[in-house]
Formats: structure tokens, C-alpha cells, sequence
């Protein structure tokens, strides 16, 4: 390589060392314990794709879809599209999401409970397989804490705009169209990799090996 080159290729390395990284593509997921098309979604294209991806993700993921809550006393009652065990399952994952402080095992944990999808039946045994500490999510999902969390999705989902009429309901960096929608559970890698501002991480390109 001719020296010129070889400096302006050197030049051009050390420039990039002090550019400011790209934000992260948040992928925002509202899912159901025991929706089919939840467990699909998240256990073919989310967990892989976030396990790939995760320097440039920002994940955000909700249990809750098509439910409904009253006040029950200090805590609340929860209706859901696929009874009172996916209502049990998602107040779960919740509980998981606060009490499991390490993305990878709560992402690791609620992967094996999609994929199982028996909602809250799968999570000691999913705890145990990933070594997640079971026994605060045992407390939350039993407790006001575990309604107080769930009712607070729930909230959450409600400002969406617009509002959700399918599950799993994905958004990227905060937007929302029926055709992203059905790109992203095709694809999410692809959605995911062209969304991002910075250069594409080689994990972008496995698709094409």
C-alpha cells in the first residue's frame, strides 16, 4: 500500500475513534403470556435478534396487550384476552422486569417462559435454567406490588398513539405503522439494522451469510 494511502486510511481510523457512538434504536414490545404470536415473535425474532444486536438496542418490553384493570382495594383486578392464567403470566414478567436487574438473565428468563408459553407455571423452572432468583418475582407476583406494577403498564400502553389493536404491537424509536409492524416480525434484524444512524455492526449482515 502506497504511504499516502496508508496514512490517510490511519487518518481516517484515528477521526473515528472521537466521533460520538449513534443512539441506540429503541424497539418498544407489547405482548400477551400466552399469545402465540407473543411467543413466536419474541422467541424467533426479538431474543435472537436482541442477543446480536443488544449494543445498539434499547429495549423496552411490556406484558399486558389486550387486558383490562379495575381498582380491587389498594391493588387491582386484571381481565385478559386469554383468561386468568395469561393475566398471572404477564404480571410475571413484569414482576421479573422489576426484580431481575441483569438484562441478559431477565431477557434469557423471559424467553423460556415464551417459549414454554405456560405463563407463570414455567417460572421457577425457567429461574432455575438461566439462575435468576426466583423468589422476589414470587413475592411481587403475589402481592399489591405485582398489580401496582401491571396496572402501571397498563397505563403505559393506554397513551399509546395509536392505540393497540394487535399483539405483539412493536414500535421502533417510539413510531408506529402497519407496515413496520409486519416487517418487524418477519424481520426485526433488518428493521433493527435499518433504523440504525451509525455503521451497522457485522451481526447486521449474518442474514446475508
Amino acid at each position: 500500500m502506497p504511504l499516502l494511502v496508508l496514512a490517510l486510511s490511519l487518518a481516517t481510523l484515528l477521526q473515528g475513534k472521537d466521533t460520538p457512538a449513534a443512539p441506540p434504536v429503541k424497539v418498544s414490545v407489547y405482548y400477551e403470556s400466552l399469545c402465540g404470536d407473543s411467543a413466536r415473535f419474541f422467541t424467533q425474532q426479538l431474543y435472537p435478534v436482541w442477543k446480536d444486536l443488544k449494543d445498539i438496542i434499547e429495549l423496552d418490553v411490556n406484558s399486558y396487550g389486550k387486558s383490562t384493570n379495575t381498582p380491587d382495594g389498594d391493588g387491582y383486578k386484571f381481565q385478559c384476552q386469554h383468561g386468568p392464567r395469561e393475566c398471572k403470566g404477564n404480571m410475571m414478567l413484569t414482576c421479573a422486569k422489576k426484580h431481575v436487574s441483569n438484562q441478559d438473565k431477565f431477557m434469557a428468563f423471559s424467553n423460556c417462559v415464551m417459549k414454554q408459553l405456560r405463563g407463570a407455571e414455567a417460572g421457577d423452572q425457567c429461574a432455575r435454567e438461566v439462575g435468576v432468583d426466583f423468589c422476589p418475582i414470587k413475592e411481587c407476583l403475589k402481592s399489591i406490588e405485582g398489580q401496582r406494577l401491571q396496572h402501571e403498564v397498563g397505563v403505559k400502553q393506554a397513551a399509546l398513539h395509536p392505540t393497540l389493536y394487535y399483539v405483539p404491537w412493536i414500535l421502533i424509536n417510539d413510531g408506529f405503522s402497519r407496515s413496520q409492524l409486519s416487517r418487524a416480525q418477519a424481520n426485526l434484524r433488518e428493521v433493527v439494522c435499518q433504523a440504525y444512524t451509525g455503521v451497522p455492526p457485522a451481526q447486521c449482515h449474518l442474514q446475508d451469510l
